[in-house]
């Protein structure tokens, strides 16, 4: 207890260091708990499922010849039951398929536009852990028209009250609630709101036993200790008799979300580099912290050596010495913590909004929390206690008193080198952060071969297709073109800048008579003859189509699938005929070539695209071109035409350009916590530098006071105060750049188009680390200039 008691009056006594001392670290363990919190988040995705050790999705591995492709996260429903008789390994298995947003009502007064509706087998039940608030897990998804509906559904609809046997009308048809379960926790890549039958997808068009249409998701519950490289090759050798250049492989649910990136994904998955990335960053800046620690109690170390000496000339030994300065650490860190929870309770809904992790999450009530914060504390205390404390103790009184007590050459190399690993940190993050933001303008600035701007995107109503609500929607297109504000009227079954779940894909589709270049994965979806005048696109060969039935069985494409089907150019496309695998027609003609559109932004590879024909489908999109004179009174009239014609469907709207800008909203994110992570340990670095030159001017006091007495100017001494720290920010210059040239190099090739690292990011860095450490140096080196030189020397 007197440890602790002699540590608050150091504290007290000397204010300032105190401060830099706690401040310091406080930010360091602020920051490195909110990153590690979100790390724990991410590394805990699927921890939800009790069985998810044993759970693995089989992807499909597409191949042109021997070449691979790509990988499609979506498989063949025949595929399944057929695995289950042949694999003995197979435990039960469950097919999942993504009927996207669809409008659902109650079919009185309430409809509402539901995302992630998913058609299921049973087994998804006894496979994942889905809590049942309402029903029977056991029963329900056996009838037909079942439906299992998330707790916020049911109060979207119902409210509070019991709901099962209730029905709702999904475009069109009408299901029964059988059960209801809690909402599906974040910390899982399967986001459901609602679950009907897997024989539900006929409805929309699709077969149980297909062979053709790879649109679902294929869970498997394996046997415990199951091989999983024996097990891909049973996989293989099944896809060898079942397929032609398609693979089947299975991959653990567990790494789906860091580690999966394949085509089609239920939704954007995480990146392991990301939140390993941001890990390193919350070690550096808790390591910055302590260096801080070590450097500010350093500094002092003159005059804590005085008070070391005269304990030991009274008697106290080494251990009792080292335990004072522990304590002083342990009392530092103690006051560092509790002012970083209260940086962390502060900053807390700002940083989780940040990342995108809900906002109601609590992160005080996370037992790992806690748990990592004892650990992180007891870490630190050894780390920042250790090393003042045995140097502080090992003084000798003789060398004190005699004032013949100098640092020794390996401290003060350690002192530097510290300094060296400190600015090395902050150039990386600085430079990483520069990086990132200029890769985020490179992609937004590549032009995308359409005019996006003025563009309302209107979804489609309901889901019928009797010939009524055929001519209703014609002539709702129709009449938007009378409102003044509106140039053009465009449908389309897709919109560029949505998911690629919106679009069908086909690895199937061959030129007549040239099976040469099949294997290729194509996108296709419909689109009618106003859609390429919308977006202005630019037609290369042929045509555009034309209004009316006589398109049926013409297609268009862009100048990449005419490439990959080769075609030699595009006007050679025009005329020639190609299959389309989930078409009946065996052969379509191609009568335009359109120019290279990005349908998804620069981040991913140009797409080969497929368009073919439909004027109006219950389905899809509608485009509108407006001149932008007054939006919010056309839109406002669009929405009124909209009541007349569809009154009862909500109105779902949006900016095709403002819904374009979000593909990068995950990599804007990841810029905006670099950047803010990287100030804060520029920041500490700072405090580190400012303890270790009041280290260096308390040292050379009296030589600063004889200079001043020879001549000396301000500008000299200051310029003697801070070349050394010069020559350590260039040495830290030399580390820093070849690390963080590889490491965002790395970063880089995770996108199809990138930046190369120009030498002036580097070379601007670093001298913005040299202005930032004279700049702080200086502060301190004109206090030393300008303090009377016979104070100076009287301090000796």
């Amino acid at each position: 207890m007197n440890n602790i008691r002699f540590a608050w009056r150091n504290l007290q006594k000397d204010r300032f260091y105190s401060l830099l001392n706690v401040g310091g670290l406080a930010l360091a363990i602020a920051a490195s708990l909110l990153i590690i919190h979100y790390a724990r988040f991410e590394y805990s995705y699927e921890n939800v499922h009790e069985k998810a050790e044993h759970i693995y999705r089989v992807t499909l591995d597409l191949y042109r010849g021997g070449e691979y492709v790509t990988t499609d996260a979506e498989t063949y429903p025949a595929a399944a039951p057929e695995l289950k008789l042949r694999i003995p390994e197979i435990v039960d298995y469950a097919r999942m398929e993504n009927l996207k947003m669809n409008e659902v009502s109650d079919g009185e007064n309430k409809a509402f536009l539901i995302d992630k509706i998913f058609a299921a087998d049973p087994a998804v039940f006894s496979i994942f852990n889905f809590q049942f608030i309402q029903g029977n897990k056991q029963t329900v998804l056996r009838g037909a028209t079942d439906a299992v509906i998330t707790e916020t559904i049911a109060e979207k609809f119902f409210g509070n009250r019991n709901v099962l046997g209730q029905t709702l009308k999904i475009r069109g048809h009408i299901v029964t609630i059988r059960g209801v379960i809690r909402d599906v926790p974040e910390n899982t890549h399967l986001k459901i709101n609602v679950l009907l039958p897997f024989s539900f997808i006929e409805k929309f068009g699709h077969k149980v036993d297909s062979w053709t249409g790879n649109n679902n998701y294929l869970y498997l519950q394996l046997s415990p200790g199951v091989d999983l490289t024996a097990f891909n090759q049973k996989l293989r050798k099944f896809s060898e008799e079942k397929l032609k250049n398609e693979v089947f492989t299975a991959e653990p649910i567990k790494k789906i979300h860091l580690y999966s990136h394949k085509e089609f994904e239920p939704e954007i998955n995480g990146d392991a580099r990301t939140v390993n990335f941001l890990l390193v960053i919350a070690s550096l800046i808790l390591l910055t912290g302590s260096i801080n620690y070590v450097n500010l109690t350093t500094a002092r170390s003159v005059e804590r050596s005085k008070e070391g000496a005269i304990r030991k000339v009274l008697g106290s030994s080494r251990l009792s010495l080292i335990q004072q300065f522990l304590a002083e650490s342990l009392l530092i860190n103690i006051l560092s913590f509790v002012l970083a929870l209260i940086i962390i309770k502060i900053a807390a809904p700002i940083y989780l909004n940040l990342v995108d992790k809900p906002s109601n999450t609590s992160i005080f009530s996370d037992a790992g929390f806690w748990i990592m914060s004892i650990g992180l504390f007891v870490f630190n205390c050894l780390l920042s206690g250790l090393y003042p404390a045995f140097v502080l103790s090992a003084v000798k009184p003789v060398s004190v008193t005699n004032r013949s007590f100098t640092n020794t050459p390996k401290g003060s190399w350690l002192r530097k080198a510290l300094v060296v690993s400190q600015f090395s940190v902050a150039i990386i993050v600085l430079a990483a952060a520069l990086i990132i933001y200029q890769q985020l303008v490179y992609l937004r600035s590549q032009q995308i071969g359409m005019d996006i701007k003025q563009t309302l995107v209107v979804r489609c109503a309901g889901g019928e297709w009797d010939s009524l609500s055929l001519r209703h929607r014609m002539a709702f297109k129709d009449e938007l073109l009378g409102i003044p504000g509106i140039k053009k009227v465009a449908w389309a079954g897709s919109v560029p800048g949505l998911d690629k779940g919106f679009m069908n894909t086909n690895n199937a589709i061959t030129r007549m008579g040239d099976e040469m270049h099949a294997g290729f994965n194509y996108y296709h979806y419909v689109i009618d003859a106003d859609f390429i005048p919308v977006l202005g696109i630019t037609m290369v060969a042929g045509r555009n189509f034309f209004p009316g039935s006589e398109n049926k069985h013409d297609v268009i494409i862009n100048e990449e699938a005419a490439h990959l089907l080769g075609f030699p150019s595009a006007a050679a496309a025009i005329g020639e005929k190609i299959t389309l695998q989930s078409d009946n027609s065996k052969y379509h003609t191609i009568v335009g070539v359109m120019k290279n559109y990005r349908q998804r932004s620069w981040k991913e590879a140009q797409m080969p695209m497929i368009h073919s024909y439909d004027e109006n489908p219950p389905y899809g999109y509608y485009l509108l071109k407006m001149d932008g004179g007054n939006i919010r009174a056309d839109l406002t009239a669009v929405e009124k035409t909209w009541q007349s014609y569809f009154s009862g469907h909500p109105f779902d709207y949006y900016f095709m350009d403002e819904m374009y800008d979000r593909q990068y909203k995950a990599d804007i994110r990841f810029g905006k916590i670099v950047s803010i992570f990287s100030a804060f340990t520029v920041f500490i670095t700072c405090l580190g530098l400012l303890g270790l030159t009041a280290y260096n001017v308390s040292r050379r006091t009296k030589e600063i006071g004889i200079r001043k007495v020879l001549g000396a100017s301000v500008a000299g001494i200051v310029q003697l105060l801070t070349k050394d720290f010069v020559k350590l920010i260039l040495i830290a210059i030399i580390i820093a750049t070849p690390l963080c040239w590889w490491s965002m190099n790395r970063w880089l090739d995770g996108f199809a188009n990138r930046i190369t690292i120009q030498w002036w990011i580097f070379a601007g860095i670093g001298i913005l680390a040299i202005l930032i450490a004279v700049l702080t140096v200086s502060f301190q080196s004109m206090k030393a200039a300008l303090t009377d030189p016979v104070k100076s020397l009287r301090t000796e």
